[in-house]
């Protein structure tokens, strides 16, 4: 059976986190949700600790299995200060050993501060090796793995379950093409990688239309430590792995953000109503739009858009099209007689994953480079969820 292990340090939060996801139905039939014991913890931490050894010596490692390597997900609070293996170890740390010496799924990284809910840059940790950052009370909310959720369930979450399934996908993709431009393999043009903003193409290398998945993994300072890529002889299998976890929380938290080099479907109808598929009066058509699943699926008349669509869109948590193309695309409404153009009476709202009546929302500056940085929030109570930073409500 699939698993999810969840480790914390103090053995109350511990068995707390697990009850939150055995709470979820659908969770608790498809997945084995365990908790890591202190004792297996020590050891899977020797293990890893061993396993990066050997490869900084041969670049490679070999051996037994451990919890982790058959892991779908780990969730790891960042907060080990009790642990008595190394009281500077932090989740983050351990988010990083997991990554690139073990086989697991995807990494949640829990409680990291600074401590937020809501993160108005929109931009969450992309330096961070969790896959995804969350706190806590969060962790247990439906809309974040897959099901119906009612009021807070920000946009930027992945369906986990979706996004883990095709997370072997992207690793594949590298391990066919380690040595190819990481564009051509996206599934991008190289025009777009050649006029990338450098608060985005920074964390690719210094000339991103030409850095491929292992120089990246090598040389950028993004994926393996210095002294973890020394070896010439790197095995695939791990810069496989690291590069598509690296790359794919990179088009996550610092490319799609903008929604001005791609775009998702809730942003798209906000600027072509006309390519909503359902009644555009109706706000339920609205939001059938913000789904985390196939084109098919996305609640637009997809079809004339289809060109523009990434077709590789198993690298990112929903489906995206390029912008460029799209702004100039005449089969839209909106671009072939832009004074026909009716804006909606409603806003998407970041928070809640649905569009909302304008009176009701808050504005706020992402942080950004796009011209589309302004956005929107239901914004739910302060004292329920905290969103920072808040000088971004101002900005």
């Amino acid at each position: 059976m699939k698993k999810i292990l969840v480790y914390d340090d103090e053995g109350e939060m511990q068995n707390r986190l697990c009850e939150k996801l055995r709470g979820l139905e659908a969770l608790r039939e498809a997945f084995d949700i365990m908790p890591l014991e202190r004792n297996v913890f020590l050891q899977t931490m020797e293990a890893l600790r061993e396993r990066q050894s050997a490869f900084r010596k041969i670049g490679r490692w070999d051996g037994e299995k451990i919890a982790l390597d058959e892991a779908s997900f780990l969730m790891i609070d960042y907060d080990l200060l009790g642990n008595p293996l190394d009281s500077f170890l932090t989740g983050e740390g351990v988010a990083y050993l997991a990554r690139c010496f073990s086989t697991c799924g995807l990494i949640i990284g829990i409680n990291q501060p600074p401590l937020i809910d809501f993160d108005l840059t929109l931009q969450g940790r992309p330096e961070s090796f969790a896959d995804l950052n969350i706190m806590e009370k969060n962790l247990n909310n439906p809309g974040l793995w897959g099901g119906e959720w009612q009021g807070f369930r920000p946009w930027y979450w992945p369906n986990l379950p979706g996004f883990w399934a095709s997370f072997e996908r992207r690793i594949a993709d590298v391990k066919e093409a380690l040595d190819a431009p990481i564009w051509e393999v996206l599934g991008f043009d190289r025009y777009t990688f050649d006029v990338l903003p450098r608060s985005i193409s920074d964390f690719l290398g210094a000339e991103p239309a030409e850095v491929t998945f292992r120089e990246f993994v090598r040389k950028s300072g993004n994926a393996l430590k210095v002294k973890d890529a020394k070896s010439d002889d790197c095995a695939p299998e791990v810069l496989a792995r690291v590069a598509a976890a690296r790359i794919s929380k990179w088009l996550e938290r610092l490319v799609l953000p903008g929604q001005d080099i791609l775009v998702d479907a809730p942003h798209l109808v906000s600027r072509f109503p006309s390519l909503i598929s359902g009644d555009a009066g109706d706000i339920g058509a609205w939001n059938t739009t913000a789904r985390l699943g196939s084109p098919d699926e996305s609640g637009l008349n997809a079809g004339i858009i289809e060109e523009y669509r990434l077709k590789n869109d198993h690298w990112l948590s929903r489906p995206v099209w390029f912008w460029d193309g799209l702004r100039s695309c005449e089969r839209i409404q909106e671009v072939r007689e832009p004074w026909t153009a009716q804006m909606p009476e409603w806003v998407f709202c970041e928070d809640a994953s649905r569009f909302h009546d304008r009176s009701g929302t808050t504005m706020f500056v992402a942080e950004t480079e796009s011209p589309y940085s302004r956005r929107f929030v239901q914004r739910f109570d302060d004292n329920d969820y905290n969103y920072r930073p808040l000088t971004r409500f101002s900005a």
